[in-house]
């Protein structure tokens, strides 16, 4: 499936992200349920776009923690894109080494620690997404920007923007998780989700 380029940042998406309107990317918040904590929406994963919704809402967000992992299969795994994989800094030539739904989360839970303002945003879905046969797998695509004020990613850097394959699978339970990640890249010039999560476990691991 061949991919596209994403798309720019508006100025007036950005300006709305910042204002922390969380409802400025594809999807609203609904029916919260236990498990984001204080303040943070945590949808039921009955279906695979809950899970999108949830990490959109939680990911990098103190109150969001619980429901982030949640969302997280136990054989989760993340890929960078290959630029920033050889894009390594010399004291951790191989930052993205075994990134699984440990890694993850310590990452995840650094963030949330650290960061003064965060925002995630799914702009669109780039490519038709590939379901299985049975329905119970899904890959969607999806162009991604995402807004970070933390001590850990260095500035100037604050605005990231790329592109996501994300596996989807519906479990025993019926419920919905990520089990595989794949990062790219769109070609914008902006740094990745990628680069942020390097930036994060290197500051942990020096």
């Amino acid at each position: 499936m061949k991919r596209g380029p994403g798309t720019g940042i508006a100025t007036a998406a950005a300006a709305i992200c910042l204002a922390g309107l969380w409802g400025c990317g594809m999807f609203s918040p609904r029916d919260p349920v236990s498990g984001g904590g204080p303040g943070a929406v945590c949808l039921t994963p009955t279906n695979a776009l809950s899970v999108i919704q949830n990490v959109q809402a939680n990911y990098g967000l103190e109150a969001g923690k619980t429901c982030y992992e949640q969302m997280l299969d136990p054989v989760f795994v993340f890929h960078p894109d290959a630029a920033d994989s050889i894009d390594a800094i010399p004291a951790n030539p191989n930052p993205y080494a075994n990134w699984n739904r440990d890694v993850e989360v310590d990452s995840n839970s650094a963030l949330a620690l650290n960061a003064t303002f965060r925002s995630v945003v799914f702009d669109h879905e780039y490519a038709t997404a590939s379901i299985s046969p049975d329905g119970r797998t899904q890959v969607r695509f999806y162009a991604y920007h995402l807004i970070v004020k933390a001590s850990l990613v260095p500035p100037p850097d604050t605005l990231f923007q790329g592109l996501a394959d994300i596996t989807l699978v519906r479990g025993a339970t019926e419920q919905w998780s990520i089990t595989t990640w794949v990062d790219h890249r769109d070609g914008s010039g902006l740094k990745s989700w990628g680069y942020v999560r390097r930036y994060i476990r290197i500051r942990q691991t020096p």
